[in-house]
């Protein structure tokens, strides 16, 4: 079967693709201090910077969210977000902070970047949000690998063999 993409999907594909060459750009050129930058204004630019620090957060931790979906302690859940899962092993406080500070970075960064997709494509409203969140969700549900966790648009939680 032929895999074919949607608008959306590459809509979604390509805002993500933009926003890591602009990393790219950014770890390759010393940046100058806060005090000889040019003043940076309008909505567009502080909507891009916090995309591109989104980025930055899921890939600081992107080991750390593939090592405890391989754990079955967080899935993928039908609304785009990253979800607790009951974790196997023993009870760590630590272990659980370090868990809830990572769910709460990463689905954040999430958000931000739907809200920069729908700010910087001209043919996207607030109203495509829920598309989006939809197509990005089962965009996870596909890349996720065997052992994960991914929850079904109807609700329902599934192990992948």
């Amino acid at each position: 079967m032929v895999d074919e993409r949607t608008a959306l999907e590459n809509q979604i594909l390509g805002s993500y693709e933009e926003l890591d060459r602009n990393l790219q750009l950014i770890a390759s050129v010393r940046a100058l201090g806060q005090e000889n930058q040019a003043p940076q204004a309008g909505d567009f630019v502080k909507i891009r910077r916090q995309a591109i620090q989104a980025r930055q957060t899921q890939q600081f931790n992107r080991d750390d969210v593939v090592e405890l979906k391989k754990a079955s302690c967080l899935g993928e859940g039908k609304d785009g977000l990253l979800a607790v899962r009951p974790c196997p092993g023993p009870d760590d406080p630590k272990a659980k902070d370090r868990l809830s500070i990572l769910l709460g970075a990463e689905n954040r960064a999430r958000v931000v970047l739907w809200r920069f997709i729908v700010a910087t494509n001209p043919d996207l409203s607030d109203q495509d949000l829920p598309q989006i969140i939809e197509t990005f969700a089962r965009l996870q549900r596909e890349a996720a690998r065997a052992g994960e966790w991914v929850q079904g648009a109807d609700g329902t939680w599934l192990q992948l063999p």
